[in-house]
């Protein structure tokens, strides 16, 4: 783990229990799998893969409209100051989404946001953005990757199996703090 990360953990669902761990685990992820944002939207399934989408969207808009409701997330902090790299990972998200000739409208609500929030016309493609230092730190963190493949199996086992035979379902979730600062306040 690279020294200016910091990770918090939160425990995976218990078998009967009520809530699925501590805090914001339902309310909103960006499911990262495998560190190629195309990767992992290859293996998501369609349900996972749709909600990605509009997903990606709330936390767009919880680190640059002031106010919004997502804000406190972990998932927000995680992403803060690589809004470029997440509204990348919704594109390619919807563009797998897109090729199996479903409807979509979330790519374009990505890029305005991502125009209105920051001034950025152009979104790069995940192999510049890392050319460039564009991507989060915790990307390609391999135990990162791994809960969220044991979230993944835990959600849909007979999906997910398949992709990840030798993970536990039952790792915690694993929330980066990013190593930026946000463009508005939480």
């Amino acid at each position: 783990m690279r020294d200016r990360e910091t990770i918090r953990r939160i425990p995976a669902r218990t078998a009967g229990s009520a809530a699925p761990g501590i805090g914001y685990v339902r309310d909103v992820q960006t499911f990262l799998p495998y560190p190629g944002f195309t990767d992992t939207a290859l293996v998501l399934d369609a349900r996972r893969l749709g909600k990605q989408r509009v997903e990606t969207i709330q936390v767009v808009r919880a680190l640059t409209v002031p106010g919004y409701g997502w804000r406190h997330h972990p998932a927000a902090a995680m992403w803060a100051g690589y809004e470029e790299a997440l509204v990348r990972y919704g594109l390619d998200i919807c563009a797998v989404w897109s090729r199996s000739g479903r409807a979509d409208t979330c790519a374009a609500t990505l890029a305005r946001d991502l125009r209105a929030g920051t001034g950025l016309r152009t979104v790069r493609d995940q192999a510049d953005l890392a050319a460039a230092g564009e991507l989060p730190l915790w990307l390609g963190d391999h135990d990162f990757h791994r809960a969220h493949q044991s979230a993944l199996v835990r959600k849909d086992p007979r999906h997910y199996r398949q992709f990840f035979p030798d993970v536990p379902d039952d790792l915690p979730y694993r929330w980066p703090v990013s190593d930026r600062s946000r463009r508005i306040p939480a």
